[in-house]
């Protein structure tokens, strides 16, 4: 029951791993194991016609160990066992299903390609991962292959660590190659190419070469014989002060307006570097442009995935495929890794080893699989990441939040808890009738987990508190100690500076601890037995979001990137291994990054796995602001966010003028960068690119600016919170575009929609408007969406807000509200007399749920434009309508 999908249909992959996940329990299911092996056990599936495809999901669920979902449907969209490349039908991987064309079950061949120059970062672990799941989910190959042209950047040690990480992430190719295997082979189809007038050599200077290609101007090398292009390439082969002089470049177009078809180089030379796998052997070696296609053909890869950078270059490497008369191959794009903050270039993280700004390059602050593994990053969160984003087309610059809160969700249920205080300035919390010697408790380390055990608690007459805590609790206050209960503080001791330095108290074992405000972490005050710790803490090593190529990156380096806290804690935390994870109760999560050795004065080391929040767990303090790592802002003082706001406006403003006088890209797009960076700082609402909307609650009249001049400006409304509950800018709805719609593969009731509010990526959301809203009216749709929902599964599709509806009165159809043709992507719909912030996050607690106190009032008034207590929702275009339901709710 809770295995199985539909008749005939493929399994989901939670299906999958929950089967897999109940057979592991009951002891039957090892790593590896087989479809054969449930026949053994005499488990079958419900739809006997359906035993092929749980034989292949389960199958490829076991070989790749990751939460993909290889389902096998017959025919169609580029799916196995079908051709083409329709859009998939799925929810998180749907953006990678279906997007393989002419793909053949049983036929497909995919490489992942990486120069042995550095260590596998996390851009390359995207397309390792990519090209694993379409080799394995079309039943075919996986080639791992070296590119090893390069002799002067290149080491073994590099080829060895990307094979051990490939291993860490459940990628295991078919087959190990390197491109230096075929240069035998590359120097003969050279010569050959050479000989048919397709290649020349030049001995140009590198800086004339680079001129004429710049301009399109042709040299007299061009036009010489094939005869001497030949006698050249061999003084090329030999390494001679003449062929080190020289290149081969392939005849293509000079004038094209595609540089990279402006003859680019084919061969060069490279007589100083050893190899490392063929010594000194060969003193000329194939540039990437011409081994790379050669190979791919030669090896049999039927999909050749590659970033989006490389689009210019699709036409070049087909020339050489035609030039060469090779077996053509077809090219996947997706879109290039990048986060904020971050560098990916192995050229300038090599600097940063080479410098000694970091301890290698398996540092926690490094985007390297194994700096990501070792600050706390799962191999699952990873793939679950990694699937989340897919093979789409779209360049952003994505925060890391989003990954590491996929981690969190991942490592939360199953690391143990334990209490630690900061050492300087811990404040002693004598407790008058506390136990006289210490006292034994056993309690759970995860009060939610059973299966992590339990730890001895000591209680103690005397116990550790948070600074951070102590400053904040007042005379006579009862307060909960975290796993012993509750107490009252009756005295409160403070220095000179008004820092408290002890506080006296008494166990209260009969108090209530839900009725107290402040639950408190703490450890026994038994200095020999506690462990010592470095609680360490990462920053970004780079100072800016997003690099660009002008920037001298000696500029960006964050001095004090990294920092320490030295803490005590439960005793226990001496017998943690390296790389088990934990909590600590009420700061985070943590890596232990080195063991407690006593023998030789080693201490153990932990390091904060960021969680993806910008606000910490508690008010105990992080050395580093959360907000930081995720991108996010400070506090800003009611001056500086109005500062900011008028400047976001000033510069949307600013696009929206370049935009509408057809501006050069390059312009807006550095208009856009800085709206962004404004937007950054700003933080909350303000997330549109372009600039239309800053956040307010309605679009602002035609005559605002008169009536600003001629009295004073309107005061800012309350905070959310203070307002009342039935306040309508309390909720966030904006205009959206229904960009894609599927069917829910589980629920006939569901649409699956991806819409674009003009945030950096699309969002998804579903809706049960299947039995009231073709797919053909919902594609395309100006729709209006209640943004500020809390994420919620619908039969297993995770939900980021609500497209909202106009129900009818009596007997008729649900209708989609409308917003006007000319209404802007991402704008928030005001309502006039309501212009507060909308809450963060919608919350349907008692008492607290505001969606459910404005529904009763949210009506179509007898012109079909949407309501709330007769006040329309109105956009920059005019107000939000449906087509016929007058006097229906809306929901």
């Amino acid at each position: 029951q809770v295995c199985h999908g539909p008749a005939g249909g493929g399994l989901t992959a939670c299906a999958i791993l929950r089967l897999r996940g109940v057979l592991t329990r009951l002891g039957v299911c090892k790593p590896g194991m087989d479809f054969d092996r449930l026949l053994e056990i005499g488990i079958k599936p419900e739809f006997p016609h359906g035993a092929i495809q749980w034989r292949q999901a389960f199958s490829s669920a076991a070989a790749s160990g990751a939460g993909f979902k290889p389902a096998d449907r017959k025919g169609g969209g580029g799916k196995p066992g079908g051709q083409g490349d329709a859009k998939a039908k799925g929810s998180n991987d749907g953006s990678l299903e279906g997007k393989l064309a002419n793909a053949e079950h049983g036929k497909v061949v995919t490489r992942f390609p990486p120069e042995p120059s550095g260590y596998l970062h996390i851009g390359h672990a995207k397309a390792a991962m990519l090209n694993h799941y379409y080799a394995k989910s079309f039943g075919g190959k996986l080639i791992l292959r070296f590119d090893d042209t390069n002799p002067a950047l290149e080491k073994q040690e590099f080829a060895d660590s990307m094979t051990v990480d490939l291993a860490r992430l459940n990628i295991k190719p078919d087959r190990v190659t390197h491109t230096s295997d075929y240069f035998d082979y590359l120097q003969k189809l050279c010569e050959d190419l050479i000989l048919k007038g397709k290649f020349y050599v030049d001995d140009t200077p590198q800086a004339q070469m680079a001129e004429e290609r710049d301009q399109g101007t042709e040299n007299a090398r061009r036009r010489q014989s094939p005869e001497e292009n030949c006698k050249l390439f061999k003084e090329m082969i030999a390494g001679s002060k003449k062929g080190q002089e020289c290149c081969v470049r392939a005849k293509m177009d000079m004038q094209s307006k595609n540089k990279c078809l402006r003859d680019p180089v084919m061969y060069r030379c490279k007589v100083d570097a050893v190899h490392p796998r063929h010594g000194t052997k060969y003193k000329a070696y194939p540039t990437y442009d011409f081994a790379c296609p050669v190979v791919d053909s030669h090896e049999g890869v039927t999909h050749a995935l590659r970033t989006i950078e490389y689009k210019d270059r699709e036409p070049q490497y087909q020339w050489v495929i035609e030039a060469a008369g090779l077996r053509p191959v077809n090219i996947q794009e997706f879109s290039k890794t990048q986060f904020s903050h971050t560098v990916l270039s192995k050229r300038k993280l090599t600097k940063f080893v080479e410098a000694g700004l970091v301890d290698g390059w398996d540092d926690p602050r490094f985007p390297t699989v194994q700096g990501v593994l070792r600050r706390g990053m799962t191999v699952e969160a990873l793939l679950e990441f990694v699937t989340s984003i897919g093979a789409s087309k779209n360049n952003n610059l994505m925060e890391w939040d989003k990954i590491w809160a996929i981690n969190r969700q991942k490592i939360d249920p199953i690391t143990p808890r334990y209490p630690a205080v900061n050492k300087e300035g811990a404040v002693k919390f004598t407790l008058v009738n506390g136990p006289e010697k210490p006292e034994g408790k056993i309690d759970k380390k995860h009060q939610k987990n059973d299966d992590l055990g339990t730890r001895l608690i000591y209680l103690t007459k005397e116990v550790y508190l948070e600074q951070d805590d102590a400053a904040l609790v007042e005379k006579g206050e009862e307060i909960t100690l975290m796993h012993w209960g509750n107490a009252f503080v009756d005295e409160i001791t403070k220095d000179g500076s008004g820092k408290v330095t002890a506080l006296t108290g008494r166990i209260h074992p009969e108090g209530d601890v839900k009725k107290t405000k402040k639950k408190l972490h703490w450890v026994p005050v038994l200095d020999s037995q506690l462990t010592e710790f470095t609680m360490r803490e990462y920053d970004h090593l780079i100072t800016k979001a997003k690099i660009e190529d002008d920037d001298v990156l000696d500029d960006l380096i964050n001095p004090n990137s990294q920092i320490d806290t030295i803490c005590v804690g439960d005793p226990l935390l001496k017998t943690l291994q390296k790389g088990d994870k934990l909590q600590l109760e009420r700061r985070g999560f943590f890596i232990v990054d080195q063991i407690a050795i006593s023998s030789r004065n080693q201490q153990l080391v932990l390091v904060a796995i960021p969680d993806g929040k910008s606000k910490g767990m508690s008010v105990v303090q992080a050395k580093i602001d959360p907000s930081k790592l995720q991108g996010g802002s400070k506090s800003l003082t009611p001056e500086q966010r109005a500062k900011l706001e008028k400047e976001v406006e000033e510069q949307g403003e600013r696009v929206r003028g370049l935009k509408a006088s057809k501006a050069p890209k390059d312009e807006v797009d550095k208009a856009v960068a800085v709206l962004l960076e404004l937007k950054k700082k700003l933080g909350g609402d303000a997330k549109k690119a372009d600039g239309k909307d800053k956040g307010a609650a309605k679009a602002a009249p035609a005559d605002a600016g008169k009536k600003e001049k001629k009295g004073a400006a309107k005061a800012a409304a309350a905070p959310a919170a203070e307002r009342p509950l039935d306040d309508v800018s309390r909720l966030d709805i904006r205009v959206g575009v229904i960009k894609e719609v599927w069917e829910h593969p589980e629920s006939d009731k569901l649409w699956c929609e991806k819409i674009d509010l003009g945030e950096a990526e699309l969002r998804n959301i579903g809706s049960g408007l299947r039995a009231h809203v073709t797919k053909e009216e919902m594609l395309g749709a100006k729709v209006c969406v209640l943004a500020n929902l809390k994420e919620k599964k619908l039969a297993g599709f995770p939900s980021h807000g609500m497209v909202l509806c106009a129900s009818p009165t009596g007997d008729g159809v649900v209708e989609l509200l409308r917003a006007p043709d000319a209404a802007k992507i991402g704008e928030r719909v005001g309502f006039a007399g309501f212009d507060g912030e909308a809450e963060p996050t919608l919350t349907q607690k008692k008492n607290k749920d505001a969606l459910g106190a404005v529904a009763p009032s949210l009506v179509v008034n007898d012109q079909c434009q949407a309501t709330y207590k007769g006040v329309v929702f109105t956009t920059s275009a005019g107000p939000v309508t449906c087509k016929s339901n007058k006097g229906g709710s809306i929901s």
